[in-house]
């Protein structure tokens, strides 16, 4: 195998796969066919965050990386969030309702990507704080752990495989 055989080819459910689509899913091609290997990618305010496995069948990963000051905008609960999770952010104080936010933006887009769906699911609609069934995993990443500002919030979903 030789580094000219691996090509980055991200796939979108609706546009399809290859070098030349510039959205999606990120993943590459190994002599032409899937190199078996399952990413997610998420960015926030100059930082990446990538996620990584074996292409093991019926497994998909998802990460998201959300910054606190980008779900503080006038409307954010009313779109991002189920009934359920406004009811557990009114008991949150205020000061940590930004924290909070992120992370609940952060669990709904990394279950979202592992879905396959993206925002294509009306994120109001996705319980970020549920009880999952066996082979969904979802676990908050510590920024600290990350080297990451304590101003961001990581999830990182893992369905199958578990």
């Amino acid at each position: 195998m030789q580094p000219s055989d691996l090509t980055a080819a991200s796939a979108c459910p609706e546009c399809g796969t290859g070098p030349d689509i510039d959205h999606g899913r990120p993943g590459y091609l190994l002599a032409g066919a899937p190199a078996g290997l399952i990413l997610s990618l998420s960015r926030s305010r100059g930082w990446a965050l990538l996620a990584a496995g074996s292409g093991a069948a019926g497994t998909a990963v998802g990460v998201d990386l959300e910054h606190s000051s980008g779900v503080g905008f006038t409307g954010f609960d009313d779109v991002a969030l189920t009934p359920g999770e406004r009811e557990l952010l009114a008991a949150v104080p205020p000061e940590q309702s930004p924290r909070w936010r992120a992370a609940a933006w952060a669990r709904k887009e990394a279950l979202l990507k592992a879905y396959g769906t993206g925002l294509r699911t009306d994120p109001a609609t996705v319980e970020a704080f549920a009880d999952f069934p066996a082979g969904t995993l979802l676990v908050d990443l510590a920024p600290a752990d990350l080297g990451l500002p304590a101003e961001f919030a990581a999830a990182l979903a893992v369905l199958g495989g578990t």
